[in-house]
């Protein structure tokens, strides 16, 4: 029997950071109308993309002359009106947009969505569930009945998730199965080690494993020229098969003052 694991923080969170991690700070901002929901932009290059990948790809098989029905897996959407678009575009093809599953770990942002949702039609209506993207028990409780996605949806939210404590996974009594990833548990039993850290993106990562199958998409935007680089249990699983550069939108200046470009990334990993 493969042993299980539990885990500990190893406290490495970036300091000086916002406390991007903690969903008591995403549930006041968006409670008071602290955050306006478009991090980096509106996101109108993802949403090209997904329905670029979603119309190369066969539809998963719902039954003779339904609607198709993509599987979409949002990370971390807040109040970001992204889903919505991506759903509008859904509709205009003929799609359902019930596929669309929104997770949070801000109560606050699932009720505000829940909310929003409650008067569409059902066919349409997009899933609101919360859940914290580093808890495997709280993921696997809340998607599994989704699964599989057919594409994840991340505008930024590894970025935010890049700020938090890095893991450190032990080897355990089978009591904490439940709590820790399959993939992860994985890692311990078949490289024979007693602990692994890992980072909060390469956790992400390794906790998307069950709930996608191989030729997964995984789109995601990014400020970073490097957000999936370097990290070897993500590699295993995931492909990164483009970066594409974006510029960013422009901020208010001085007239007569110079600005560099600046550019944010667009991701397009592949489960392997």
């Amino acid at each position: 029997m493969a042993s299980a694991s539990t885990r500990r923080a190893a406290n490495k969170k970036i300091k000086g950071a916002p406390d991007y991690d903690d969903p008591a700070f995403w549930d006041i901002r968006f409670a008071t109308g602290q955050d306006v929901g478009e991090w980096l932009n509106s996101g109108e290059a993802l949403i090209e993309t997904v329905l670029s990948d979603l119309e190369k790809r066969q539809p998963i098989e719902s039954g003779s002359g339904e609607q198709r029905r993509p599987q979409i897996l949002h990370l971390g959407p807040g109040v970001s009106k992204l889903g919505s678009k991506l759903r509008d575009k859904f509709v205009e093809r003929g799609w359902r947009g019930d596929g669309i599953v929104n997770v949070d770990f801000s109560s606050e942002a699932v009720r505000l969505g829940q909310e929003f949702e409650s008067g569409k039609d059902a066919a349409h209506a997009m899933h609101w569930v919360q859940a914290d993207l580093r808890s495997w028990s709280d993921l696997s409780s809340a998607l599994r009945e989704f699964s599989p996605f057919e594409i994840i949806l991340d505008k930024s939210t590894s970025d935010a998730i890049a700020t938090g404590a890095e893991e450190v996974f032990t080897s355990s009594s089978a009591d904490d199965q439940s709590k820790v990833c399959p993939t992860v548990r994985q890692i311990l039993d078949l490289k024979e080690i007693s602990e692994v850290e890992l980072s909060p993106v390469e956790l992400l990562a390794l906790h998307l494993v069950p709930l996608t199958q191989r030729g997964t998409t995984w789109i995601a935007l990014s400020y970073s020229t490097i957000r999936f680089d370097n990290f070897p249990y993500l590699a295993e699983h995931w492909n990164v098969v483009s970066r594409t550069p974006l510029q960013a939108p422009a901020g208010e200046t001085a007239s007569s003052a110079y600005t560099p470009q600046v550019f944010h990334w667009i991701y397009v990993l592949h489960r392997v």
